[in-house]
């Protein structure tokens, strides 16, 4: 177990409670052993549970919480802030057709902007935590965090170990948090004869969520519309885009008046549907809008213009920028700053290949991400020809994640690389999960299309 002590300092940074868990495994050699974790068997082509646990202590949580927030709130600012809303210029950096961007903006409001729902993926590594990416879409993986942690819960290792140190779990429920967030946001511009909210989930997979999912969605927004005040009715609706009608510039589901839609299809929305949105008439989470703000050039240009002499970002912001956020730029023909140099960026990308990682603009689960050290030179040579070419790449520092002590094999545990996944709910931390993969399985990408498994996050005191 030598490698529990070469850790136990690390995690215990994180919460006293990982220093307990890794004691309680000393003693309890059944906690090494996959079969003892069962229970957690999700049975899922993506999502598999790693069988430890996390713990995060408050000062950790507030952490996250700053870097989870504070950046989002300035990655939603960047239309205005940078581009000022400048279909043209937008247009021209993120290379999409103008009238892509213009139909990403239309209906935009500074309202809708604010209430927006993220997850931003971290890495913590001896130098804190740097943002490898922001996810501004409600398709996120992650969602189903409440019902993994039932499962961690009732596990009776992990709840042997709960009950024997006396250890207080602080979770708030991530979809109850994404309900009341958009019951909040909807009840603003009601009247006082106007009492109920109905909201739609529109995804292809709405026949699978009609059962067991739907039923529990169902119950948690009843609980979450009797906790208003005064409390408020409605219900929750899971279907398609061809389920709903527009009526007199309004969506209906059936009979029943819609008010707010999530959409699961990463921002793409049926004109019908955009077109309401665009008079006002529903809420949308998130709506067109997720392609510009998730893109990874987001990155380059908080980067960019973060450390850069200007008025574009007040010194608290560019703190935040410089705190969070890894070296990172657009690949495109020029020079720029890096660290007080200024350096020629081709050359530069050339000959600092092993401290480098390139990324497409868009893409998920890892695709088509290169990590510098990891590439002949000659492939990597090629790959910022293209780059270059195409012009909608990032380049970014590499930033190397701190281990954690995770179970690994049939029987037993190793070191495993990490990647932290903050949700945000307009500008409420709801919560966190992490990543974990072996080291010895790490090819660079942590995530769990390449094999990583998800450590559930318990909030404790401390």
């Amino acid at each position: 177990m030598s490698l529990i002590r070469k850790v136990l300092e690390t995690q215990k940074k994180l919460s006293k409670v990982n220093g307990d868990f890794l004691e309680f495994v000393e003693k309890n050699p059944g906690a090494l052993k996959a079969s003892n974790f069962k229970l957690m068997d999700l049975n899922d082509q993506l999502f598999a549970l790693q069988p430890w646990p996390t713990f995060v202590n408050q000062v950790t949580r507030n952490e996250f919480q700053e870097a989870g927030v504070k950046l989002f709130e300035l990655i939603k600012k960047i239309p205005q802030r940078i581009f000022d809303f400048d279909i043209k210029r937008i247009s021209d950096y993120y290379e999409i057709p103008g009238d892509l961007a213009k139909q990403q903006l239309e209906g935009v409001t500074d309202e809708h902007l604010r209430n927006l729902v993220a997850r931003g993926d971290f890495i913590l590594s001896t130098s804190g935590l740097k943002c490898l990416e922001y996810n501004v879409t409600a398709n996120l993986g992650g969602w189903y965090v409440p019902v993994w942690e039932n499962l961690y819960l009732m596990t009776p290792i992990i709840a042997e170990f709960m009950t024997k140190y006396t250890v207080d779990i602080r979770n708030k429920n991530l979809i109850q948090q994404l309900l009341e967030h958009i019951i909040e946001t909807t009840s603003s511009g009601m009247t006082g004869n106007d009492r109920e909210i109905n909201i739609v989930l529109v995804t292809n997979f709405f026949a699978q969520y009609e059962n067991s999912m739907g039923r529990y969605l169902d119950n948690l927004y009843k609980q979450s519309l009797l906790k208003q005040n005064p409390p408020l009715k409605g219900g929750i609706f899971i279907c398609d885009y061809h389920h709903l009608e527009k009526i007199d510039d309004y969506i209906y589901y059936r009979d029943k008046k819609i008010h707010a839609a999530i959409e699961m299809y990463n921002g793409s929305v049926s004109l019908p549907v955009r077109e309401v949105f665009k008079a006002g008439n529903i809420k949308i989470i998130n709506g067109p809008v997720t392609d510009l703000l998730s893109s990874k050039l987001n990155l380059a240009l908080l980067s960019t213009y973060g450390t850069a002499n200007n008025n574009i970002f007040n010194d608290e912001e560019k703190r935040i920028i410089e705190k969070y956020v890894p070296w990172s730029r657009k690949i495109i023909n020029g020079s720029t700053n890096y660290g007080t140099e200024t350096v020629k960026l081709e050359n530069f990308i050339l000959t600092n290949k092993d401290k480098l990682v390139l990324k497409p603009s868009s893409g998920y689960g890892g695709s088509g991400v290169y990590i510098g050290q990891r590439i002949p030179e000659t492939q990597w040579e090629e790959l910022i020809k293209t780059a270059f070419h195409q012009k909608n790449w990032l380049i970014q520092e590499f930033v190397d994640s701190s281990p954690g002590l995770y179970q690994a094999g049939e029987n037993g545990c190793d070191l495993h690389d990490m990647v932290w996944g903050f949700f945000v709910l307009g500008s409420q931390y709801a919560g966190a999960w992490v990543r974990v993969l072996p080291q010895k399985a790490n090819k660079g990408v942590i995530n769990c299309h390449q094999g990583a498994t998800v450590s559930i996050i318990f909030e404790v005191p401390g």
